[in-house]
């Protein structure tokens, strides 16, 4: 199995808090310019899975964040219930069904100690999550919702991928494919399909002022976000609504047994 070095860095609960609150992330450092992947809307690919039928039943939106994906399937007429694990997020998601009168179910939950919830869902969305998790926390991720969706339920995950789009790459490592496989077979789910997409992000979250580093992030992979950072300010003025296609793996899978 392909695995990424255990001294990878990877944002930390108090750091997303920080983030939506658009205060700064490390002490010292800038404020953000904007959150990433806060586009004010659904994601298109999640809208595409929907109009083609894919989304039934109950429906859990995991890692939410500011929950435009569950807003949108809510307007669609789905059950959703919506959790992340910064309350910080949560907040806001919350004003935003209420501003458009969505009914959606948010709550603040742990993805990778998930309780309370068993045999309740038919249908998972992971809105960029899996790759904010180190391996130990994908597998209890892959279990817990296990758990909490009934017999043939479907999961469709969208995470980073080592690649790149027209220039343009992830501000963290992908997941590998061999990861992914080993995750969710090991946890009960049988990987139907899994691929190449892109996902849209908001360029303003990717184009802070230069600021320190996290502590406990490697020397290289604080390099390899300054020049990503560059590289979308560079592309910036060519870039009509602020949105950016990143390099994504969208994988559908089927929860068995």
């Amino acid at each position: 199995m392909t695995e990424q070095s255990t001294d990878e860095f990877r944002p930390t609960l108090e750091s997303f808090d920080h983030l939506y609150r658009g205060e700064p992330v490390v002490e010292g450092g800038p404020p953000p310019s904007g959150v990433p992947w806060d586009i004010g809307r659904a994601q298109p690919r999640l809208a595409e899975l929907e109009a083609l039928g894919a989304i039934k039943g109950e429906v859990l939106d995991i890692g939410c964040g500011l929950g435009d994906n569950a807003i949108y399937l809510a307007s669609r007429g789905h059950s959703v219930t919506a959790l992340d694990g910064s309350e910080a997020a949560i907040e806001q998601a919350r004003q935003r069904a209420a501003d458009v009168g969505a009914v959606v179910t948010f709550g603040v939950a742990d993805a990778t100690a998930l309780t309370g919830y068993d045999d309740r869902f038919d249908t998972v969305v992971d809105s960029a999550l899996m790759h904010c998790l180190d391996d130990a926390g994908r597998h209890a991720y892959a279990a817990g919702l296990h758990r909490a969706t009934r017999p043939g339920a479907r999961w469709f995950i969208y995470c980073f991928a080592d690649a790149n789009v027209n220039g343009v790459v992830t501000p963290m490592h992908g997941v590998p494919e061999a990861t992914l496989r080993d995750v969710l077979t090991r946890n009960g789910w049988r990987v139907d399909f899994l691929g190449p997409t892109t996902y849209l992000g908001n360029t303003a979250g990717f184009t802070a002022p230069p600021g320190p580093p996290p502590e406990n992030m490697p020397a290289a992979q604080s390099a390899e976000m300054k020049k990503m950072a560059e590289r979308m300010a560079a592309i910036l003025p060519l870039i009509d609504d602020g949105l950016v296609h990143l390099p994504f793996t969208v994988v559908h899978a089927t929860r068995v047994g």
